[in-house]
């Protein structure tokens, strides 16, 4: 009686079982979407770049003097992070000398003998290092692509600017500009790059006068190394099937199993207390009325098992080997309500290849039977999350 009893407890469980699983499996991928991507670590995306072109300064007086005379060189070299697919910061520094017009007694950094209008022509060297904010609206209008080759992406920024002539005066300066890449593989990228930068117009030494702003425009090409690991991952689209209706009824069969497991724990309590009876039974069964639990509990953010799983596992293997015709799958759940998407998607694929080794390594279960499966996090199947930390085999 009490063996037929154990029997009855074991099949209350089967049906939680097959009611979990059939809850958590209501949702299905039907694509990638391409505006959602999987947040990456620290350490990906970093990104280093350089660049040079021509810049020329606007001062008080450089409109007065030609042109082509206040045009200099530019270097950029930048260090930086993409931390979505729209967004990175970026610290550069940019240099290397600037030119322009100005006039005796009321400008520094003059040299030369002056023009017919009286000007001198100006030559200071510069540095400027600053930390920008990048948008790539490409990718933030129309979706993360790997493989795009063109990408428009506005910098904006601030830094310190310093000269080493004149008193080696330092300044702030606020800039903002517009990057063109062009992504010719995984690692690099070719770039054009339009910057302007703002600052006080005593950085060009000017003594009296003009109290307002002087800029610096600069136009340079260069190239940016992306170090591993690189690019991102778009999210699937997941489907969700699951009604109101559907969770109520499963939710009323588990109500259901913890009443009638209930009771059966009450009549074995009972069978117990009864004096024993020796009876010879004869019974014959075959191997597909073997039943037994087939859930594995866990605890929250482990993937470790307990040694009362250890032996549900043992049942599970039993009943494998009886039956070597049919295929198993192991599939391991974890609670959405902690952790990531990602992170629970880890956690459920560590608990069911637990269970994999433990039926293959310590109850000599052939592999060839099992399959492995990582659900990821699930809502709550019942009251309590501890019910989707779980492994099922099936």
């Amino acid at each position: 009686m009490i063996r037929k009893t154990l029997l009855l407890v074991l099949l209350a469980v089967l049906p939680l079982s097959l009611f979990a699983q059939d809850q958590a499996e209501q949702k299905s991928v039907i694509g990638n979407d391409k505006y959602s991507v999987y947040t990456n670590r620290f350490g990906d995306n970093w990104f280093m770049s350089v660049g040079a072109g021509p810049q020329v300064y606007f001062g008080e007086d450089d409109s007065e003097g030609p042109f082509e005379k206040r045009i200099s060189s530019s270097i950029d070299i930048g260090f930086g992070k993409w931390f979505t697919p729209g967004l990175a910061l970026r610290l550069q520094f940019s240099g290397i000398q600037a030119r322009g017009w100005g006039y005796e007694g009321k400008e520094a950094y003059l040299y030369g003998n002056p023009n017919s209008k009286g000007l001198y022509r100006q030559k200071w060297n510069i540095g400027y290092i600053h930390g920008d904010v990048m948008f790539n609206l490409t990718n933030l209008f129309c979706g993360y692509r790997e493989n795009r080759v063109y990408s428009i992406i506005p910098v904006i920024g601030f830094g310190w600017l310093h000269t080493t002539d004149w008193a080696e005066r330092q300044y702030f300066g606020f800039n903002f500009g517009l990057l063109n890449r062009f992504h010719v593989s995984k690692a690099w990228d070719i770039n054009l790059e339009a910057r302007a930068m703002i600052t006080t117009a005593s950085f060009s030494g000017t003594r009296a006068g003009k109290t307002g702003g002087d800029a610096m425009y600069a136009l340079n090409i260069g190239a940016t190394y992306y170090f591993k690991t690189r690019g991102f991952t778009n999210r699937p689209i997941v489907k969700e099937g699951v009604s109101y209706e559907e969770m109520k009824r499963v939710q009323d069969k588990l109500k259901e199993q913890e009443s009638l497991n209930t009771n059966l724990q009450s009549e074995l309590a009972e069978e117990k207390s009864k004096p024993p009876v020796v009876k010879e039974v004869v019974k014959v069964v075959n191997r597909q009325e073997v039943t037994v639990p087939r859930i594995i509990f866990f605890t929250i953010n482990k993937s470790t098992l307990t040694s009362r799983e250890k032996v549900n596992i043992r049942y599970i293997a039993d009943e494998i080997k009886l039956n070597t015709y049919k295929t198993y799958t192991i599939k391991g759940y974890a609670d959405n309500a902690t952790g990531s998407e990602e992170y629970n998607r880890r956690l459920s694929q560590q608990r069911a290849k637990t269970v994999y080794n433990v039926l293959v390594n310590d109850y000599g279960v052939n592999e060839s039977q099992l399959k492995i499966e990582a659900k990821g996090g699930v809502n709550k199947m019942y009251e309590s999350n501890a019910l989707t930390r779980i492994v099922i085999v099936e």
